[in-house]
């Protein structure tokens, strides 16, 4: 939703889009599908994937183990750009691989602005629960990690907090927010976030709804609760976000959970492996119902190989009986060929 608002205010966001899917963004993504396919590849490269939680704080993006990596996504922004002087993207991936991407933008010179989409966690929870299946738990940690990594990351660069329910209610006033940041004209754009708010935004989209107050204290430790207050007053514009005195407390809640950062690099693995759990149950489950099919097919294959043994013992002893026959019949015809009246016989039977 905030991706299409960035559309609307003339942001490129690319043409190959990832195509919506009327079981969950009936409106679209909104991802430009080669960049989600290298941000897949890098966090593969580092054993991790979308729904991991591990920090990445160690990876050393301008290593030469990510030269390739840097070298595609230059090509990237490159062609991007060529078509549009302002392009955007949008990635959930994008928070922990920010590092890599700055130093992409650095080395070829690109302005970067960030907005920074918020939600109550619960409703990321509860989306996360539906769509994927995901732990309560494990869907919380997600939601933190992302948002200070964003919000960390960003520091010092021109960026906006917006609220996915603020922009719900006030369309216009938060897309003004990140015009701002953009430093685009809210007038020349007053079209467009027209018909953004008219025609592409509904409440039906929206499937869960929570008072900033509401939370489960097993599911939401304190500093969950401090980062969404936080990120909330943000997008409100109640703190300043470049106040040094903001980015300060980001830095410390930051640090707050960069404790955990061993312990959720182990989580990180053991959830790769646990996320092959299913696929591999499928495929023992397969595995076993192809050994009692094949056990079965042999089974009647025995039974079969039986049955032609007995046939062919049949034909075996059948055959035995006409050679002991034809045995007999060639000692009758020698013993008719030593006598004469036998002979003058078999004379007469090779005539006719």
């Amino acid at each position: 939703m905030v991706a299409r608002g960035l559309q609307a205010l003339g942001v490129d966001l690319g043409d190959r889009l990832m195509a919506a899917d009327p079981r969950m963004n009936e409106r679209g993504f909104f991802e430009d599908e080669d960049i989600v396919g290298l941000d897949d590849a890098l966090l593969a490269a580092v054993d991790a994937d979308w729904k991991n939680c591990a920090l990445l704080a160690d990876v050393d993006w301008r290593g030469g183990a990510f030269a390739a990596a840097r070298a595609e996504a230059h090509a990237l922004m490159a062609a991007r750009l060529d078509r549009a002087g302002c392009f955007g993207f949008k990635d959930p991936r994008v928070p922990r691989l920010l590092p890599f991407w700055q130093a992409v933008f650095a080395e070829a010179g690109i302005a970067d602005a960030y907005v920074i989409a918020v939600r109550h966690p619960r409703s990321v929870i509860d989306s996360l629960a539906a769509r994927d299946g995901l732990d309560v738990r494990r869907s919380g940690w997600l939601w933190l990690v992302h948002l200070l990594c964003a919000l960390r990351y960003t520091a010092g660069r021109p960026r906006v907090v917006v609220d996915y329910d603020n922009l719900l209610e006030d369309p216009a006033r938060e897309l003004g927010r990140m015009a701002r940041v953009l430093d685009v004209p809210p007038s020349a754009v007053r079209a467009g976030i027209h018909a953004y708010a008219s025609e592409f935004l509904s409440p039906l989209l929206r499937h869960s709804v929570y008072g900033r107050e509401e939370w489960d204290a097993s599911a939401v430790p304190p500093l969950f609760a401090e980062a969404h207050a936080l990120a909330q007053r943000l997008a409100c514009d109640a703190d300043d976000v470049g106040a040094a005195a903001i980015m300060d407390r980001i830095d410390a809640l930051h640090e707050r959970m960069a404790v955990a950062a061993p312990l959720l690099a182990y989580v990180g693995s053991v959830e790769r492996v646990a996320d092959e759990v299913p696929r591999l149950t499928g495929e023992l489950a397969w595995a076993r119902a192809s050994l009692a099919e094949s056990t079965s097919h042999g089974a009647n294959l025995g039974e079969a190989l039986a049955v032609a043994r007995r046939y062919s013992d049949s034909l075996a002893a059948a055959l035995a009986r006409k050679e002991r026959e034809l045995v007999a019949a060639h000692g009758v015809l020698a013993r008719l060929r030593q006598r004469r009246l036998g002979r003058f016989l078999l004379r007469s039977i090779e005539r006719q």
